[in-house]
């Protein structure tokens, strides 16, 4: 991440519009996603299925799993989806959303903030009703510290008593930093490494793995940006379970 830009900050939904799908090939081949998905798939497959209403275990193997900031619906929402999972993207991005729709047509997707999101699932008694939660690299640019804090329990209370949380960020510790992302004038928070584990365990889930890692996201091959305006970024990852009830 660059320097304060010198021009007006976009939106997040107008800075992922700008991009566009772009975004996709600028991050493909991303190891630790693709090992984070597999590590989901495996738990999922792994899972014991619930009990049904009359107390025998239930046959259903097909998981609720809720993608936040889905972008183009690739890789998250694909490889989910793919497994057999009822999978819904969500996003700010109707330009990342209509690629999602044409690209992932056996998931669902939505036009939605998180924090609305989350909103509307409270009041709805929706608490504990979904088995994953995936949040790579969407709790960034147009958020605060406090948001990623309160999105992550927000999320952490939909899911069931053994459901999984995978989070990822780039964990700087800054809080509604204007900063120039692969050209664009945005504003970003994040937490460092530890503030990032401790959020997750603060929302109530027991961490499963956490790592750091860099990537360098190729943003100027795929005609994002210019090659002076990507650089290589800290990525961390989180792997997370909520506590099955005694």
């Amino acid at each position: 991440m660059d320097g304060a830009p010198t021009q007006k900050s976009l939106t997040a939904a107008e800075a992922f519009d700008s991009v566009g799908p772009a975004y996709e090939d600028a991050f493909k081949g991303l190891p630790t996603q693709a090992a984070a998905l597999e590590w989901l798939v495996q738990q999922l497959r792994d899972a014991p299925p619930p009990p049904s209403s009359n107390g025998e275990t239930a046959a259903k193997t097909k998981k609720q799993i809720v993608d936040v900031g889905c972008g183009t619906g690739r890789p998250a929402c694909s490889v989910l989806a793919d497994a057999g999972h009822d999978v819904l993207g969500i996003d700010i991005s109707e330009a990342m959303l209509a690629a999602a729709r044409a690209r992932v047509p056996n998931a669902r997707f939505e036009l939605i903030d998180v924090r609305a999101y989350l909103q509307r699932e409270a009041a709805a008694g929706r608490q504990g009703t979904l088995d994953a939660v995936t949040v790579f690299f969407s709790l960034i640019a147009g958020v605060t510290q406090d948001d990623i804090r309160a999105v992550l329990a927000g999320l952490a209370g939909l899911l069931k008593p053994g459901g999984f949380l995978v989070f990822s960020t780039v964990p700087i510790p800054v809080n509604n930093e204007a900063i120039k992302w692969m050209g664009r004038p945005v504003v970003v928070s994040s937490l460092s490494p530890e503030e990032g584990v401790a959020a997750v365990q603060a929302a109530g889930l027991e961490v499963r793995y956490e790592g750091v890692t860099t990537f360098t996201p190729k943003g100027a091959e795929v005609g994002i940006c210019a090659p002076d305006e990507v650089w290589e970024e800290t990525h961390l990852f989180v792997y997370a379970q909520k506590p099955v009830a005694a």
